[in-house]
């Protein structure tokens, strides 16, 4: 049995090696499409970045959740610049869906040296049937300008994949008490993203949430929800809409970013 031992694991080792390598490898490739449609953005505009980059049923919030090709597709290209770049990325293990979030910036005209608003934005990408990476969801959190600061890109390290049920990440979207990760991504309006592990105060556990909208990796890995939420602080009442991104780890569905987006006229 020893000797048995020897001969295989050289060959697991190489095989787990070269699952790595593979995983590395696509997520770099998702991230070379986060770029390019950053690029793209700063070179031909606005609309013609999101026409360009996002799937036929994308998602995305102005601010209310419509079909992103309509949206952006109803709308004149314009001189306000839009810039980001990605600083967090994971991906399934089926290699084919993933997520990218960043920094942005605004500027009213391409000469503007100083932003005139800022924020972090987080996106949900899924590989299409013509081998293309396609924006699938996607949401902004804005805070003031004076919290700028450059990010490095941090790659999320692979796990062990688990698989998890639809049923079971739809009942953990609208938990009062959301089932948080050390490592998770939390963006509020007006403050600067932090993990869960960085927080002070524990996040609200008074929050309604409206489940609109879901989608899953083919391996059951990875996930997003989104909808409308109610916070009632007591005091007055809050609205807006949310986009939350999920993760299996150690056999339970864990938010990997939770962003809340409060509707304006408030």
């Amino acid at each position: 049995m020893k000797k048995l031992l020897f001969l295989i694991l050289p060959f697991l080792l190489y095989a787990f090696q070269g699952m790595c390598q593979k995983r590395d490898k696509a997520l770099a490739e998702l991230v070379e499409a986060e770029i390019s449609f950053a690029t793209t953005s700063v070179e031909k505009g606005i609309r013609a970045a999101f026409l360009e980059y996002l799937a036929d049923d994308a998602i995305v919030f102005l601010p209310e959740p419509v079909n992103g090709k309509e949206g952006y597709g109803s709308r004149p290209e314009s001189s306000t610049k839009l810039s980001w770049y990605p600083v967090y990325a994971d991906i399934s293990s089926s290699l084919d869906w993933g997520y990218t979030t960043g920094p942005y910036e605004v500027r009213a005209k391409p000469t503007e040296e100083q932003p005139a608003g800022a924020g972090f934005y987080l996106s949900v990408w899924k590989k299409q049937s013509d081998g293309q990476w396609k924006v699938a969801i996607d949401h902004g959190s804005s805070y003031p300008v004076d919290q700028v600061k450059p990010e490095v890109y941090k790659p999320t390290a692979g796990v062990k994949a688990s698989k998890g049920t639809e049923q079971s990440l739809l009942q953990k979207d609208v938990l009062r008490v959301q089932p948080y990760d050390d490592e998770t991504l939390i963006y509020r309006a007006g403050q600067y993203p932090v993990r869960y592990k960085e927080l002070r105060i524990e996040p609200a556990g008074n929050i309604n949430y409206t489940t609109l909208g879901h989608d899953m990796s083919s391996a059951a890995d990875l996930a997003y929800t989104y909808g409308s939420y109610t916070h009632n602080s007591g005091k007055q009442e809050e609205t807006g809409y949310y986009l939350k991104v999920w993760k299996m780890l150690d056999g339970n569905w864990k938010l990997a970013a939770h962003n809340l987006v409060p509707n304006k006229k408030q």
